[in-house]
Formats: structure tokens, C-alpha cells, sequence
């Protein structure tokens, strides 16, 4: 089996890989990117072309697997990046991302903007610049809308130390399982 038709078929298992950006959010992103007629974008999954259609003018490409052009065999440095990721390919997606270019704009579900991808990001460089949270009504989870550029500083910030009980210093069942959520789990079953 080839290479393409062995993706198509993954493609065809995966439904979360193949949703379409309703055009309000679409034109929404482009917005926020700041798109001049000098400046080389990129595509990465083009679908129904929802943003290579609607780009301003300026120097644009595309990526599409149905079309046998996979992004992960691209690799032209771009000024911009902007799409919809595939869901399952998320990490390996963004990695490949940050080789191409120094600014991207992509729409992530609540599920997948993590602390740990956020911070595996700004860890390479990349500053989030602009961020638009918004609720597609048939998709399964709130969703942000995000720019992150190389060298700037991001509007948000990471906690790089998760915050433990203040009594015991620890992850105790404090707030779990019948445990009060404002009493340390350990002080309070060594009182009674």
C-alpha cells in the first residue's frame, strides 16, 4: 500500500482529523495575523481552502495530504503559518511548525492547549502575541484562537511549579474524594 493511500485511510479512521473551520473563525484568524503583501504563508492542512481562499494578497502556499501534499514533507521557511491542526497529530504538528517559521496561528480546543504544550512552546522561543477564546457550537469543547511568534514576549504566563498543599507541602486528597477543599487531607485524618 503507498504512503498516500495508507494516510488517506488513517485520515478516513480519524474523524476528529477532518473538521472544517466555520469561515467567521477562519476570517477571524486571518485578522488577527496582520497579513501584509510581503509575507510567505502557509496553509498546512488546506481542506475546503476556508484560509487559503480568504487570504489578503500575499505570498501563499499549501498543504493538503487528500491532494498528496503533506506538510511534514515541506520545508520551505515561512513568515506565517496559519490553520486547523489535525487532532491527533498535535504534537508532532507544532514541532514540525516551529522549524518552518517564527509566527503561527492556530486554533486549539481547551484540550489542547495544555500547560505542557504551551510550555514545550514558549520553552523553543515562541511568545503567545494574541489569543481569542470562542464556542463553536457543534464542536465538542471551547476552543482559542492563537497567535505565537519567535523573540516576543508572550501576554500570558506559565506556572512552572504546581502549587502544593500549604500544610503538608504535598499532593494530598485535599478537595477529593469526600476530602474538604479548604483543610489539608493529611493534618485532618492525624487530628481525629
Amino acid at each position: 500500500m503507498s504512503s498516500f493511500a495508507k494516510t488517506n485511510r488513517d485520515l478516513k479512521t480519524k474523524s476528529n482529523d477532518n473538521i472544517y473551520t466555520p469561515l467567521p473563525v477562519a476570517l477571524k484568524m486571518i485578522n488577527m495575523c496582520d497579513i501584509n503583501p510581503e509575507m510567505s504563508v502557509l496553509d498546512p492542512s488546506k481542506g475546503g481552502g476556508v484560509f487559503f481562499n480568504n487570504l489578503p494578497e500575499c505570498k501563499k502556499e499549501y498543504c493538503e495530504i487528500t491532494e498528496g501534499l503533506d506538510f511534514f514533507n515541506y520545508t520551505n521557511r515561512v513568515d506565517l503559518i496559519i490553520g486547523n491542526p489535525p487532532f491527533s497529530l498535535w504534537t508532532k504538528w507544532i514541532a514540525h511548525t516551529m522549524k518552518l517559521t517564527d509566527k503561527f496561528c492556530y486554533i486549539m480546543g481547551c484540550f489542547n492547549f495544555t500547560d505542557k504544550r504551551i510550555r514545550d512552546i514558549t520553552n523553543n522561543g515562541f511568545g503567545i502575541t494574541k489569543i481569542h477564546l470562542l464556542k463553536i457550537d457543534w464542536w465538542f469543547s471551547p476552543s482559542y484562537l492563537v497567535v505565537f511568534e519567535k523573540g516576543k514576549e508572550s501576554i500570558i504566563t506559565i506556572e512552572d511549579q504546581r502549587i502544593m498543599c500549604e500544610s503538608c507541602n504535598k499532593r494530598c486528597k485535599r478537595g477529593g474524594k469526600g476530602f474538604e477543599m479548604n483543610k489539608c487531607s493529611i493534618v485532618s485524618q492525624s487530628i481525629s
